[in-house]
């Protein structure tokens, strides 16, 4: 794996990674955010609807006042007015009255007509919820609000979850109450909790997308950037490479010049004076001068030949590095020209 895939890498993984908790955390914080909307959305309709309940029994109230305090009416007389103002009310769809003594006989059940006169004390709803007794404890505590299901006659007797709120009529013992359905709330939650999901689903998949072009465009901008600079590194190697070939040839031009400025000579030189040599020796002469000069200018030649295999190829580079050949290359230099 080479550099620039390890770079790529580095710069892509973190951002793979920060962007799985972004999603993550983004996941977990709408869910929260959509419960809780939910939750006091749920509160809100039910409270408006407690609030409705205890209005329409207010009204059923002020409805029936005159008659429950007419101390001119028999007592008979005037439950019996009572019962009929309170059958005939109606609210909403599926809005009507009851009533109940505090025994639990049922008094006025609009629709369900076959119930009354009966003993309802004990009626339990499917959750097990004494519903008669509960409202009629309610009702004695000055006013007072229950969950349960009950038939619903507009959806043919369905079963349906309802709120119930009853007052007491003390002086006859009477407990008159109301209650509303609340399952479209349920439709109302399931429609806000799809709406809220598939606003969930939509930021999601946009956040996922951004994430992917981002992954994407570094990516690409990794791709374009080792592109240029391998052109770029290709350009100057080449340019390193024509250095090269040009140094080496100004070193081959060098090297030939002083082989043959000053070597040419100086074995011509030595050659001379052992052609001389050997023509004294010839006439029996002394040549042991022209010899010794041969001599020299052969050690000279050896020399020559030292420095500039020397030159080429420094000792010091096998054993040092190329910063101590330089070094010494520059105190050759300094030597040689004084500079």
């Amino acid at each position: 794996m080479n550099i620039n895939t390890k770079l790529q890498l580095v710069t892509i993984v973190p951002l793979l990674l920060a962007l799985s908790a972004v999603l993550f955390v983004t996941q977990i914080q709408y869910q929260s955010l959509s419960k809780q909307t939910v939750d006091e959305y749920r509160q809100s309709v039910i409270k408006h609807r407690k609030k409705e309940l205890h209005n329409y029994v207010k009204l059923a109230e002020g409805a029936t006042e005159h008659i429950y305090r007419d101390e001119n009416l028999d007592k008979q007389a005037a439950q019996t007015l009572v019962k009929e103002t309170l059958s005939n009310m109606r609210f909403g769809k599926d809005g009507y009255f009851y009533a109940y003594d505090f025994e639990g006989t049922a008094l006025v059940l609009p629709g369900q007509e076959w119930r009354l006169g009966k003993n309802w004390l004990e009626l339990e709803d499917r959750n097990g919820v004494k519903l008669i007794q509960g409202l009629i404890e309610g009702a004695k505590a000055g006013g007072g609000y229950l969950n349960y299901v009950f038939n619903q006659p507009s959806k043919g007797g369905e079963v349906a979850k309802k709120i119930g709120y009853a007052r007491a009529l003390d002086d006859w013992q009477w407990m008159i109450g109301t209650g509303v359905y609340i399952d479209d709330i349920d439709q109302e939650i399931a429609h806000l909790n799809a709406s809220i999901s598939k606003h969930i689903r939509s930021t999601f998949i946009m956040t996922l997308i951004i994430g992917i072009v981002a992954v994407i465009a570094i990516f690409f901008s990794g791709q374009f950037i080792r592109f240029s600079e391998k052109k770029l590194a290709n350009r100057k190697l080449r340019e390193l490479n024509e250095r090269i070939f040009q140094t080496q040839e100004e070193e081959c031009k060098r090297v030939s010049r002083e082989l043959h400025d000053g070597m040419s000579q100086t074995i011509g030189a030595a050659g001379f004076s052992l052609e001389t040599a050997q023509l004294k020796q010839q006439n029996n002469d002394d040549s042991s001068k022209e010899l010794d000069r041969s001599m020299q200018l052969i050690c000279q030649i050896m020399g020559d030949i030292r420095s500039i295999s020397h030159q080429l190829h420094p000792g010091v580079l096998e054993a040092f590095g190329l910063g101590a050949a330089f070094e010494e290359l520059g105190r050759a230099f300094t030597q040689r020209t004084g500079i």
